[in-house]
């Protein structure tokens, strides 16, 4: 997710346009003040998917997150609060500002409502409403053919993990196949892609993988949600 931003006050930096005019008396040009209000820049919320793509929220429990890199980039899913009807999840793009989507999430998945905010050392942004977009279930195209398990040790975070692992192969319309591994641990939270048997460790497909980088219990919500 990224962030769409203007700057109100962009004339401040041209100097040769920003306050600098001729007076119709022939004085020399000065410099006029921007207001602060035209120098603050404002933020623009990107659309979100009415369907919460990261798993299955039922169980979940406040407080509970897991950090997972993907690529260059880091992502925390965090349960920071619950209400009649669904659990607040903050989907946070870290970095050095931290991009970060607050979700109302019920039980079957369904996003109810979002907000976003953008927050960096010192600062904060304005919390504004996250549209929802209709999610689209792309169409099938995988069959699974094969399904075997095992175990795998993992350093996260300073921890020594015994994973389950599981390896399935696939095969597509085309008869080409496929492989996806999966590791889970009962001591991760299972915010991201849980099952019975934990919290996601590892997801690898292709060239693609996601990594488990941190875990804990202490999350504390970064956006206060307008009421």
């Amino acid at each position: 997710m990224k962030s769409v931003r203007r700057l109100a006050g962009f004339l401040a930096g041209i100097p040769f346009l920003a306050g600098c005019f001729l007076l119709p008396s022939g004085e020399s040009s000065r410099v006029k003040d921007v207001p602060e209000e035209l120098k603050r820049s404002g933020v623009v919320a990107p659309p979100v998917v009415d369907r919460h793509l990261y798993g299955d929220v039922a169980g979940l429990r406040t407080g509970q997150w897991a950090r997972y890199r993907e690529g260059g980039g880091l992502l925390t899913l965090a349960v920071v609060g619950a209400e009649e009807g669904g659990v607040w999840v903050e989907v946070v793009e870290e970095g050095e500002t931290r991009l970060v989507s607050a979700r109302l999430v019920a039980p079957g998945g369904i996003v109810k409502k979002a907000f976003y905010g953008e927050v960096s050392k010192g600062s904060r942004s304005a919390v504004v409403p996250q549209p929802l977009q209709q999610w689209t279930e792309p169409p099938p195209g995988l069959r699974e053919v094969s399904r075997e398990g095992g175990e795998e040790r993992c350093a996260v975070g300073g921890r020594d993990l015994l994973a389950q692992r599981v390896r399935i192969r696939f095969e597509d319309l085309e008869g080409r196949l496929a492989e996806e591994v999966w590791l889970w641990h009962p001591e991760v939270p299972p915010v991201y892609a849980g099952s019975g048997l934990g919290g996601l460790v590892r997801k690898r497909a292709g060239s693609r993988q996601v990594d488990l980088v941190d875990f804990g219990n202490d999350a504390r919500p970064l956006l206060e949600i307008p009421r």
